[in-house]
């Protein structure tokens, strides 16, 4: 009987030890590792927290672990300060490899984290940088976006320190950045401003435009609230890196994609704007062929500034006649806050009387004030303002040829609205050279709406267009010369040009001057009269009755004529006249010019006897409609 009952023990020990060894996940069971080597941990209510050390590297496998631990899930983690040796400074802790976020520490942590460290080891900076942009206060008005950078726009570098100052005034809506250049290379834009609101609350600063970079750092900073800011970028060159992911990247143009790990801008904003009113003055070329002698103030026929020189580099033709004058923009601030800007030309001039005389080499004097190129070719004008000597312009002649380019419309007159169309169908908006006396003239017609916004781009000839911003291949309305009413600018920050006046227009850009110029096209709605004519209506008189004259649409688009097709068999066709016509005979349009739009179009056929005459059999109610931009004609059931 014992040995019954051992037997009968043992036996059940070794059931239990199988059930409890399937328990804890031996053999092949769910919930662990077939090797056994990398079991499971535990649930034990805590994740796993690395701390790295991400000097130097991206990539995670090559980086050094500075801590491992187990926290509690759903806490947050505590921040402390690691050391590394070597002279290595520690800056801040991240949540990415990149070290392009930083990490959060109110962040509650409810899965395995990783957090990166970064270092620095810090080097002088040799740069120099400038504040660019563009605006109504004084520096940021005369900078225009970085085209005229000066002394008075370059930032104060602290002597042993790696950080650069500037105070000036900023007025509400001025944008800017700070750059190594006027190319905008190594630029330090919104995403490198820790702060952006005063202590009330209010913004002071806020990005504007595309970023470049996932982390927004080349985006404008975009002024809020107006006032007399000191402003303070630091920089760490060591840590400089290159946005290569962006796809306009290239070796040769790196620079223009240079960004700082731990650069920051830091500001202090001392109080109110000291000047509200803004006086600027600049030099501007014109002549008989580069201007027609206008008075155009663009980024084409301004001279830069650097200090007291003033200077210009434009291409132009044999025997055009130049000189420079002085445009002075005043820009007023009203109580309201409402501004006004105007340009207008005034003394001092630079004439033929300052050329230096190395420089009549290359060109020559005309009559009393006028200088006389020689050649086509690349001329560059230096201007020495401060100089007492009379003769301080001096000429610099390179025999080139011009640059072919290529010429687009752009506004929010493509599909939808939108802008940027030229680049999806370039075909539909490019602008065709002329011939004869019109070559090296490039024009479109467009049925243009009021309220539109257009300005034109420009690229080399033959390239593939794109929406780059590049210095000289962006014209606005400062290029137009006497536009009329039809056209403004669209407000004192927009330099587009605004469509006041709807209707189809001639849109020519001079290939040599870059004037703009709109001239009513000959189909333009408000230059046109048309008439019906035919059998069985006047008998091929309208007599320029306003009984048989088509009227406007509504959307200006097209002429329409409403009429009734009776039991008697109907031919007939319709005559285009120029606006105020009183005798002649006009263009005469019938079955050849039939549309495709037209609901109706089936009823009416060729009248092979009579030509192309329109006919029609069948009895009731018609709307014919001219589209003017086709010149097509379609019936609709009325």
């Amino acid at each position: 009987m014992k040995k019954k009952i051992l037997t009968a023990f043992l036996f059940g020990v070794f059931t239990v030890c199988l059930i409890l060894l399937a328990a804890c996940g031996g053999g092949d069971s769910q919930g662990g590792n077939s090797n056994g080597n990398n079991p499971t941990p535990p649930d034990d209510g805590k994740v796993a927290v690395t701390w790295y050390d991400a000097t130097g590297t991206t990539d995670v496998s090559q980086m050094s672990k500075l801590k491992e631990e187990r926290v509690e899930r759903g806490t947050t983690l505590t921040e402390y300060i690691p050391e590394k040796e070597g002279g290595y400074e520690f800056m801040k802790w991240y949540a990415t490899p990149t070290k392009s976020v930083e990490f959060d520490f109110t962040k509650i942590i409810n899965e395995d984290t990783s957090v990166f460290a970064g270092f620095t080891k810090q080097q002088e900076d040799t740069r120099d940088f400038y504040i660019v942009g563009s605006g109504t206060s004084q520096l940021m008005f005369t900078s225009d976006w970085g085209k005229a950078t000066s002394d008075e726009h370059k930032l104060t570098k602290t002597e042993g320190k790696n950080e650069y100052t500037i105070t000036l005034d900023l007025m509400k809506d001025d944008v800017f950045q700070f750059a190594i250049d006027k190319d905008w290379h190594n630029q330090r834009g919104f995403g490198y401003l820790p702060v952006t609101k005063l202590e009330d609350g209010t913004a002071a600063f806020s990005g504007e435009g595309s970023p470049y970079s996932d982390s927004a750092k080349k985006t404008n900073i975009k002024v809020e609230t107006a006032g007399n800011y000191t402003l303070t970028l630091t920089t760490y060159p060591g840590d400089d890196y290159y946005d290569t992911k962006d796809p306009y990247y290239t070796e040769a143009t790196k620079e223009s994609y240079n960004m700082g790990t731990y650069d920051t801008i830091t500001w202090v904003r001392n109080g109110d704007v000291l000047e509200t009113d803004v006086t600027v003055k600049n030099f501007y070329i014109k002549g008989q062929y580069i201007t027609a002698w206008g008075d155009l103030f663009n980024n084409s026929t301004r001279m830069s500034k650097d200090g007291d020189i003033y200077s210009i580099s434009v291409w132009l033709k044999a025997n055009d006649q130049i000189m420079f004058h002085t445009g002075v923009t005043k820009i007023t601030t009203a109580d309201d806050g409402t501004k006004t800007k105007k340009t207008t030309s005034a003394a001092p001039y630079i004439k033929n009387i300052n050329l230096t005389d190395e420089s009549l080499e290359y060109v020559e004097k005309s009559g009393s004030s006028n200088i006389k190129t020689k050649a086509d070719g690349r001329y560059d004008f230096t201007y020495d303002s401060a100089s007492e000597e009379v003769k301080r312009l001096s000429v610099k002649y390179t025999a080139c040829e011009a640059t072919a380019m290529d010429y687009y419309l752009d506004g929010n007159i493509g599909a939808n609205g939108a802008w940027n169309e030229f680049v999806k169908s370039p075909e539909n908006y490019k602008l065709i050279e002329g011939t004869g006396r019109n070559a090296g003239k490039f024009t479109i017609t467009k049925q243009l709406e009021a309220g539109q916004t257009i300005q034109i781009r420009a690229c080399a000839a033959g390239e593939t267009p794109t929406t780059d911003n590049t210095a000289g291949n962006l014209y606005q309305f400062d290029y137009t010369n006497k536009p009329g009413a039809a056209f403004e600018m669209v407000s004192f920050t927009d330099n587009n040009i605004k469509v006041v006046t709807a209707g189809y227009y001639d849109i020519t850009i001079d290939g040599y001057s870059k004037i703009i110029t709109f001239k009513k096209n000959t189909n333009s709605p408000d230059t046109l009269d048309i008439y019906l004519v035919g059998q069985g209506i006047n008998n091929w008189e309208h007599n320029f009755s306003a009984l048989y004259k088509f009227k406007l649409s509504t959307d200006q688009k097209s002429y329409e004529f409403t009429f009734t097709v009776g039991a008697v068999a109907m031919q007939f066709g319709i005559r285009v006249y120029p606006k105020g016509a009183t005798e002649g005979d006009g263009e005469y349009h019938a079955y050849d010019d039939m549309g495709t739009a037209g609901d109706a179009n089936s009823k009416f056929t060729k009248v092979e006897s009579f030509g192309a005459d329109f006919g029609c059999t069948t009895a009731g109610k018609y709307k014919i409609v001219y589209t003017i931009e086709t010149g097509k004609i379609d019936f609709y059931n009325a």
